[in-house]
């Protein structure tokens, strides 16, 4: 298991924003493997098995880790030590809350699978996804991800849910764990886009 809180500070304090996912990727590899200098760390790793797709970032060892990755954003130009980073609005809010939540299941299944422990850790800049709703009657509130929610159980769409939202991702998630969920800070920049939070949904070795 990793100690994700140590780790993303040390890290916001050197990459408080990221350009992408794929970088946010590679920048955590880097600081897991500067924290560990003799950790192996598999980027994209097949999930084997004829299963279709792949780890995000695959740590090897005793005691193999897998981890999935959400970087969601929201509009933002901000100059940081000369560097200008753009993060485009990323629309669909519904739809990126249910893949959070598919990849949780995703990572059950590979820690049945395996043996192996496993996480999916979120990080974004939207405070649509840590708040709570106004609304309990929304066609994604199975995957709502705020704060002091739980992920378990059934989760599937409402009755209401559009064919264009949910074309590719019809099939109901089925959870056997609980996941409390606690949306922690990651580094403040400023503005109404400049706070980012990150959350960690732990999935325990089977």
């Amino acid at each position: 298991m990793i100690e994700i809180d140590p780790l993303m500070l040390e890290m916001a304090g050197r990459r408080p924003v990221f350009c992408s996912e794929a970088d946010f990727q590679h920048e955590l590899a880097m600081e897991i493997r500067r924290l560990n200098p003799h950790q192996k760390i598999r980027l994209e790793y097949p999930l084997g098995d004829g299963l279709r797709g792949a780890i995000d970032v695959l740590l090897q060892g005793e005691r193999p880790f897998a981890l999935e990755l959400k970087y969601l954003c929201k509009g933002l130009v901000i100059d940081i030590e000369g560097e200008t980073f753009t993060l485009r609005q990323q629309s669909a809010h519904d739809i990126r809350r249910h893949d959070v939540c598919k990849d949780v299941s995703r990572m059950e299944a590979f820690a049945k699978r395996t043996g192996y422990g496993a996480a999916v850790l979120v990080l974004t800049n939207d405070p649509a996804y840590w708040l709570p709703r106004s609304r309990a009657d929304t066609v994604d509130a199975a995957f709502d991800i705020a704060e002091a929610r739980e992920l378990a159980g059934l989760l599937q769409w409402s009755a209401l849910a559009g064919q264009g939202t949910i074309k590719g991702r019809e099939a109901p998630l089925q959870l056997t764990g609980r996941y409390p969920l606690a949306w922690r800070d990651y580094s403040v920049l400023g503005g109404t886009a400049g706070t980012f939070r990150y959350l960690w949904i732990p999935v325990p070795a089977r």
